[in-house]
């Protein structure tokens, strides 16, 4: 894919994360924002990554040349990934070479192969079905079997991992070249059985064809590259492939798609080399030697046609693919949250109504609060239902309209207990005797009415309660004398209060203390003074207390009663 579909694929997963941090999952405010943080986090390093390939192929090896000597975006044959010894003779110094058949990249090393493809998949992600892997093999440039072993495995290695950047099995094959007379190319494919010999013009025909085709001056030299190549063929069966088939090994088996053999002369070779001294120790044969020139390079062009057709998705569908199954994991996990939070709901409110219920109506103290919390919930229900459910209730899962009826039909129900009835504390007016009486008499003054007029207001103010007049004395004189005076005084008071207003007489009492209880000393002048006096005490007590019927009512309501003329 290219750049920007890869970035905005990230950006939509990211973003898709910080939603369902935010708004859908069930945690704490915190650690939602730490997740959306982490999501920012990804989503930048995604983005610089996604580019990095990108310029990491322009500063690699032959990287400026590589990237300009590129076909355009819309090429559509195979590429084929070239790598091995003696691959840049095949270049000519150029890092890319197109033929008819496809495109040829040269790749520096073997262990960049990998790299080299995720680089460009980076700038050509439409390429992704189109890459092969080509290791070019002479095998008398190698003296050491595990050096060389070694170096298939890696070549084993990097093709999985360019499998894994391109998201498609990479076509691999070898082209194995000997030292010696130019021949033609000789190929073994996996699909089909036997040795096919190709000319200049990439057409194949089988090896007994081929040499049954030559004529008497040719046959003796095309029978002679026929045992050459029957050995170098078991060279690579004992040799080679076992390298690429192990299990031995961490990486998946590699198959190769096809072999190609081929004699040049500008193939270099090293004494004693792994080779020669197979060919030596199995057969009576000498590997060619050949003083011709170096000249360009023969590839094996013929391979490219072979190649399976790999329709696959395009970088577009793939994308869209991807961006579908994260839309849809994204509704999952969103549908998973949201019935989640809609269960802690349930949950928690049919938790507060069964609470409710376990309390006794007369427990106030605890089923006030119960109340409280069921009114609360009310009331988030009843916000729910005009503004709409939140984001991480809704999405067709909110079960508001269950919750509401119940919640409040146990608030209606709610009965709370009587108040029980304040008694009313006694009120008590003192009157000073001196302004209301004479000394040592019981007879009102006739200024004391001012007194006696406020004193009856405070009676009037409170109607139906009882009224009690005592009276009081100092210590002065005689005990009896004093007890007889404080009740005339009280008996005084309570005979004007009836004679001025309507209250009726069952609503008094009175009574005299004499000087049994003092409110001061009766050392002091000042303190018998205050000894001497006339309290009023109003008593809450309305069934003692009952306005007298009238007679005419008594005349009424006797069905029976005598008429006087």
């Amino acid at each position: 894919m290219s750049i920007l579909l890869k970035r905005t694929l990230w950006l939509m997963s990211c973003l898709a994360a910080l939603i369902i941090c935010v708004v859908f999952l069930p945690v704490s405010r915190s650690a939602a924002w730490a997740g959306a943080v982490a999501a920012g986090l990804v989503a930048a390093i995604a983005w610089w990554r996604t580019g990095r390939a990108a310029q990491a192929l322009r500063h690699a090896p032959l990287g400026e040349q590589l990237v300009a000597a590129l076909p355009d975006a819309g090429y559509r044959l195979p590429v084929v990934l070239t790598l091995g010894e003696g691959a840049e003779a095949l270049f000519s110094g150029e890092p890319v070479r197109e033929t008819a058949q496809g495109c040829y990249i040269l790749i520096p090393q073997p262990d960049q192969l990998a790299h080299y493809s995720e680089m460009l998949l980076a700038i050509r992600p439409g390429w992704s079905t189109q890459l092969s892997a080509l290791l070019v093999l002479q095998p008398e440039q190698h003296h050491d079997h595990p050096v060389l072993a070694a170096q298939l495995r890696e070549f084993r290695f990097q093709v999985q991992r360019c499998a894994q950047h391109s998201g498609h099995a990479l076509p691999a094959m070898l082209a194995c070249l000997l030292q010696g007379a130019t021949s033609p190319w000789f190929s073994m494919e996996a699909a089909e059985p036997g040795v096919r010999v190709w000319d200049e013009q990439q057409q194949g025909t089988s090896l007994s064809r081929w040499v049954a085709n030559a004529d008497d001056s040719e046959k003796a030299t095309r029978l002679a590259q026929g045992v050459m190549l029957s050995s170098q063929i078991a060279w690579l069966r004992e040799q080679i492939l076992p390298q690429f088939s192990g299990t031995e090994q961490a990486s998946a088996p590699l198959h190769l798609h096809a072999m190609a053999m081929s004699w040049q002369p500008e193939v270099a070779a090293v004494p004693r080399n792994l080779w020669q001294q197979w060919l030596q120790q199995r057969t009576t044969l000498r590997a060619q030697a050949t003083d011709a020139a170096s000249r360009h390079g023969r590839l094996p062009d013929f391979l490219l046609a072979q190649l399976p057709v790999r329709r696959g998705y395009s970088p577009p569908q793939r994308a869209a693919v991807y961006a579908l199954a994260l839309v849809t994991l994204f509704s999952v996990i969103a549908l998973a949250c949201s019935s989640w939070n809609n269960h802690r709901l349930l949950r928690a409110i049919a938790s507060d109504v069964a609470r409710y219920r376990a309390i006794a109506m007369t427990n106030t103290a605890i089923k006030v609060p119960a109340l409280n919390q069921l009114q609360n919930d009310a009331r988030l229900l009843e916000k729910f239902q005009r503004n709409g459910a939140p984001l991480h209730l809704a999405l067709g899962l909110y079960p508001g309209e269950q919750l509401y009826p119940p919640v409040m039909a146990e608030i209606r129900g709610y009965v709370p207990p009587a108040k029980p009835a304040v008694k009313e504390a006694p009120r008590l007016v003192r009157l000073d005797s001196m302004s209301l009486f004479e000394v040592g008499k019981s007879t009102l003054k006739t200024g004391s009415t001012k007194v006696l007029v406020d004193a009856l207001m405070d009676v009037k103010a409170k109607p139906g309660w009882m009224v009690l007049v005592t009276g009081h004395t100092d210590s002065t004189g005689d005990t009896r004398a004093n007890q007889q005076l404080s009740l005339a005084r009280a008996a005084a008071v309570r005979d004007w209060m009836i004679a001025t207003s309507d209250i009726p007489e069952t609503c008094f009492a009175i009574q005299g203390y004499g000087a049994t209880r003092p409110v001061a000393t009766n050392t002091t002048s000042a303190g018998r003074a205050a000894n001497r006096r006339v309290e009023i005490s109003l008593v809450p007590n309305a069934a003692a207390c009952q306005p007298a019927a009238r007679q005419s009512d008594l005349s009424l309501s006797s069905p029976s009663g005598d008429k006087n003329p």
